[in-house]
């Protein structure tokens, strides 16, 4: 099946993983893909410039190089909005999404307006430390209770959706992980169809996490998640 795809890829200190990534995601969903875009946090790592230099090979690959900007659901965001696809594909840039699943989930779409390559259905597998899928999990499983939400990974970031969704769903352009809760239970009461695919996560072996930078901050966007959690249940 023949889409209009825009991929949105937001870095920050990606090098060791973007040139392999971007080689990969034009390799198994080439005949989708309508263009690329890297939205980079200006990083230190010099990210962007590998960038521009494949721009030079892969002349559908864009770049947008935000200055005084940062945080990945705003770079998601910016990317949505500067998105020409009729569908709207992102994912971390550090190999732990692979971009082989993409053809999976691109097979799924037209029957549901997001697709949401998931870690806790049946075929899948999270092969982070215990800590941190049994935070995933936890959330997902309040969620369901609180919010209603029928999807298993409420915390994925791995996603397909269909751009019309955005005319109804804004992305939240802060935090963390929280935004991938507001965004489906959001989608999920104005009525859009979610269907969830499972893939293999795997721990990122080029770079450093955002994610695992130590207890503090493990334990702060934990509090976020639960705190959207929260707000949601109350806006019911």
């Amino acid at each position: 099946m023949s889409m209009k795809l825009s991929v949105i890829l937001p870095t920050y200190n990606e090098k060791e993983n973007i040139e392999e990534l971007i080689r990969q995601i034009y390799h198994y969903a080439a005949d989708d893909i309508h263009e690329v875009i890297v939205v980079d946090d200006n990083s230190p790592d010099g990210t962007w410039e590998i960038v521009q230099n494949l721009q030079k090979e892969f002349k559908t690959l864009k770049l947008i190089r935000r200055i005084g900007e940062k945080g990945l659901p705003g770079a998601i965001w910016a990317g949505i909005r500067k998105a020409e696809g009729d569908y709207v594909l992102w994912m971390d840039c550090d190999l732990s999404h692979p971009p082989e699943v993409i053809p999976r989930l691109l097979e799924q779409i037209p029957g549901y307006d997001i697709v949401c390559a998931s870690r806790y259905v049946k075929g899948s597998s999270d092969r982070r430390n215990f800590k941190r899928v049994a935070a995933s999990k936890a959330f997902s499983i309040i969620s369901t209770i609180l919010l209603g939400t029928k999807v298993r990974d409420m915390t994925s970031g791995f996603y397909v959706v269909k751009k019309e969704v955005f005319d109804k769903v804004k992305l939240m352009t802060t935090g963390y992980a929280e935004y991938c809760i507001r965004f489906i239970c959001e989608a999920q009461r104005k009525g859009f169809k979610i269907k969830e695919v499972g893939y293999v996560f795997v721990n990122r072996r080029k770079g450093s996490s955002k994610t695992e930078s130590g207890a503090g901050q493990f334990i702060k966007n934990g509090f976020l998640c639960m705190k959207e959690i929260l707000k949601l249940a109350v806006r019911k």
